[in-house]
């Protein structure tokens, strides 16, 4: 399988960009759509701002937790990144 290296972002309105190699340019891309909100469930809510260094506040405690188990996540799910089993 043929992997490759893409910068993606998603916005606080919850949008996913991605930012494509100049290589790859008018190809076409498939892949599992893994949630989906539906946009009618989207105008109920209230627009709120989220405060992002709270959020980078939250990563940056969560990196700097120890490493409890030595095994890969790979090892510690029991799949690798295909779904095949270890």
């Amino acid at each position: 399988m043929q992997q490759i290296k893409v910068d993606a972002y998603i916005d606080q309105n919850g949008v996913l960009s991605v930012k494509m190699p100049p290589s790859l340019a008018g190809m076409e891309i498939k892949g599992k759509l893994l949630y989906q909100v539906d946009s009618i469930s989207l105008q109920k809510k209230p627009n709120k701002q989220v405060d992002i260094e709270v959020i980078r506040n939250i990563g940056e405690e969560i990196r700097n937790l120890p490493t409890l188990d030595s095994k890969t996540p790979d090892k510690i799910i029991g799949y690798n990144q295909f779904g095949v089993p270890i």
